[in-house]
């Protein structure tokens, strides 16, 4: 990344805080998953405990959800959690190519 101007900066400081419009939003929730998934900055406290609080909700939920009965486990597993284990494989499958995308993208310019 090269050098920029300062009204160049000033400006991009801008547009990142403006994010009304449609495609600023876009932009800056790009930029959020970039910078999440290339790792070069660490999570700060408040962030690895809001994924704790996430997951500690997760296994919660999971485990309360867990279907009773006489059935194979294989069944209690599709049965309980089919609908979500496919939501949650297809939004990752969508963060994951559309991140491949954007650095591909990137890459070329």
């Amino acid at each position: 990344m090269g050098r920029q101007s300062k009204d160049d900066w000033l400006r991009d400081i801008e547009a990142r805080q403006r994010n009304v419009v449609f495609p600023d939003i876009v932009q800056n929730e790009g930029r959020f998953w970039r910078n999440i998934y290339s790792g070069r900055q660490s999570l700060a406290l408040s962030q690895w405990l809001g994924i704790l609080i996430l997951l500690a909700s997760l296994i919660v939920c999971l485990t309360t959800l867990w279907p009773r009965g006489e059935d194979v486990w294989w069944h209690k597993v599709i049965d309980g959690y089919g609908i979500f284990a496919v939501l949650t494989i297809a939004f990752v499958a969508f963060i994951v190519v559309g991140n491949r995308r954007a650095r591909r993208k990137a890459s070329k310019h």
